[in-house]
């Protein structure tokens, strides 16, 4: 860029800084009030004095973008996000509409991005999509997913940086603890509506919160402990007791399958075997053979059906194989005989893969084990945890100590009063596949919020959860459908008050083409069938789908 450029540049975006604080465009310089320079201007935009949460933001870098082009790898990576939000684009998305990409920090240290559609685009909602796992980096592909349905999409990082299940960055750190937990969505709820009311020159209609996992507690979260920040909330495959899930589920799952010298018990290819069984024993459970398991709790299938000694014709389990089968599948039970977390649920074992079990082969441990391990050392306490073996951590003598930090992580309060009294609305979402965090927490914190809040009744009219069979964690890779548009559900529930009384679920081939559809119903009801099928098919689910 020559000097010339660079000094229109700057009186442009000065000219266009002094309109907003004036509240008025300059429309005397066309360059000054076009796409471009609304973008530019940001950057001298001050977002240090938002006392609301203590809230004090800084734009680092602003850029305008005319159109992107997808990447094969980029229009993949938008198109997981979108089906993680249940706010599903087609998979032959390769290009984005012209926008306004801003990057920045909230202090002290949460990293955010977000896409804001050129006026003439915009729907007029603002989306926070929240980061997931043990977050640690600002995944632009969520913004971009959002920013394809037209909604100026933030993004974040959860407040430091990490890769996969590593939590050293907690060490010590009750701070970024606390952004973790909360506080980065609280704060981003407020600095994103500054953003987009500074960018638009009015305030969003909406406010949305969506993400699964660690993405989905924030969600829920986010209506227990900070009602005002969002209208409405998606929660897909919530960590609804993050304490619980990592310490007890992960946990005893680590110890079910790794053996006393470290090594795993079984690998990734006794996996077909396991499902196979499973699968023959609960197909039917639901009046229909079809490859899915409706509900889990109705499954009654023995791992020992497989055991070497009972005749098992081709792959079989050792004793000690069984034994680790049996544990996986059945409820963490305390001292007392209570039952402390539901087991993996049946029809899960496809995503038991790199989770529970490793590729033959592999030095690396399952997922749940780093999750429990690093979690337990570094986040679960105020210091970092030492023990001279991770099986020697007992959650029901650890609970006392536990509080002071799962106060800040667990979501799991069933009083939803605020939120439902100023016009909350929320959907949950969960696969009954899901072997990464299993269903059970979510349905019986569902429960407890019915049993608080009046009844199911009471609790429908503001909140329901759908239960997805044979969906696996935040997508659709699972044997059940998976692509669900919880978000247009969500806008028309906002937008005219009407709820949802059924989702129908989807499963898509690689060109979108529908391989099978099926509904599902507000928790508790599931669909019914009568021995020919599904009494209720979507005949149009591509206009279900896309065009609410």
């Amino acid at each position: 860029m020559d000097n010339t450029h660079a000094r229109l540049s700057l009186h442009g975006r000065v000219l266009f800084f002094i309109s907003l604080v004036l509240g008025s465009i300059v429309t005397s310089s066309a360059w000054a009030s076009s796409n471009e320079a609304r973008c530019s201007a940001m950057e001298w935009m001050d977002f240090s004095q938002l006392d609301e949460g203590n809230a004090a933001a800084k734009v680092t870098h602003a850029r305008y973008v005319s159109g992107q082009a997808l990447s094969e790898d980029d229009a993949a990576l938008t198109h997981m996000f979108s089906e993680l939000m249940a706010a599903p684009i087609p998979k032959a998305t390769r290009t984005l509409p012209a926008h306004c990409i801003l990057d920045g920090y909230v202090n002290p240290t949460i990293k955010f991005q977000i896409r804001l559609p050129i006026s003439e685009d915009w729907n007029g909602r603002y989306l926070l999509a929240s980061c997931d796992g043990f977050c640690g980096e600002v995944e632009t592909h969520r913004a971009m997913a959002g920013l394809a349905r037209q909604y100026a999409t933030l993004t974040h990082d959860g407040g430091h940086s990490a890769y996969g299940f590593d939590a050293v960055w907690a060490k010590g750190n009750l701070g970024e603890k606390i952004d973790f937990a909360h506080r980065a969505n609280h704060v981003l709820a407020i600095v994103g509506k500054a953003l987009v009311k500074a960018y638009y020159q009015q305030p969003a209609k909406y406010s949305i919160i969506a993400g699964c996992s660690k993405g989905g507690q924030a969600g829920v979260m986010a209506a227990q402990r900070y009602p005002e920040d969002f209208d409405g909330v998606i929660a897909r495959g919530p960590t609804i007791n993050y304490t619980k899930v990592n310490l007890i589920s992960c946990m005893d799952n680590a110890k079910a399958i790794m053996g006393p010298n470290e090594q795993a018990l079984m690998d990734v290819s006794y996996l077909d075997t396991i499902r196979a069984a499973a699968m023959a024993s609960c197909d039917e459970a639901d009046g229909l053979k079809d490859g899915l398991i409706t509900d889990p709790r109705l499954c009654q299938f023995d791992p020992a059906t497989l055991a070497c000694d009972a005749g098992v014709q081709g792959q079989c389990l050792t004793a000690q194989q069984v034994r680790a089968v049996e544990e996986l599948y059945a409820p963490s039970i305390g001292s007392n005989g209570e039952v402390l977390y539901g087991g993996l649920p049946m029809g899960s074992e496809t995503e038991w893969y790199y989770w529970v079990l490793p590729e033959a082969g592999s030095p690396e441990k399952p997922w749940h084990y780093y999750a429990a391990t690093e979690y337990m050392k570094y986040i679960a306490y105020p210091t970092e945890k030492k023990l001279a073996n991770w099986r020697d951590f007992n959650y029901q003598q650890e609970q006392n100590r536990l509080a002071e930090i799962a106060i800040h992580f667990d979501a799991d309060n069933p009083d939803l009063r605020l939120f439902r009294d100023r016009g909350g609305k929320m959907i949950v979402l969960h696969g009954w596949a899901d072997a990464a965090i299993p269903a059970h927490a979510s349905v019986k914190w569902y429960e407890e919020v019915s049993r608080f809040m009046g009844g199911n009744q009471e609790v429908e009219k503001f909140a329901r959860m759908f239960l997805l069979p044979g969906v696996s964690h935040c997508d659709s890779s699972g044997p059940g459908p998976g692509t669900v548009d919880g978000m247009a559900a969500l806008e028309r529930w906002l937008e005219s008050g009407t709820a949802p009384d059924k989702l129908i679920t989807a499963k898509l081939d690689e060109k979108d083409a529908v391989v099978r559809t099926r509904p599902v119903y507000p928790y508790p009801l599931i669909p019914q069938y009568k021995g020919t099928g599904d009494i209720d098919k979507a005949e149009n689910f591509k206009s279900v789908l896309y065009e609410y």
